[in-house]
């Protein structure tokens, strides 16, 4: 049996960039940025669904928005070469 760690992945692998816009009158944080680790594209377009909300991970690369209390929530995908 293989070690799930070991496995290889084949194909291309993308990071997932969230950016999120907070107004400063509205919300006592500002604004705060965060990309993940290079993934395969199933993998990142399931934490792009979590980071939106969304019911089905969606399709494209984005840039997703998703409105928060006191602003936004951007999502896209980008591929790592």
């Amino acid at each position: 049996m293989m070690d799930s760690q070991l496995a290889m992945t084949l194909g291309p692998l993308y990071v997932v960039e969230v950016t999120e816009q907070l107004s400063t009158a509205l919300s006592r944080r500002v604004g705060a940025s965060y990309t993940s680790p290079p993934q395969p594209l199933d993998d990142a377009r399931r934490l792009a669904a979590l980071l939106l909300d969304a019911p089905e991970p969606p399709e494209g690369e984005g840039p997703w928005r998703r409105p928060r209390a006191g602003g936004h929530r951007f999502v896209r995908l980008v591929r790592s070469d």
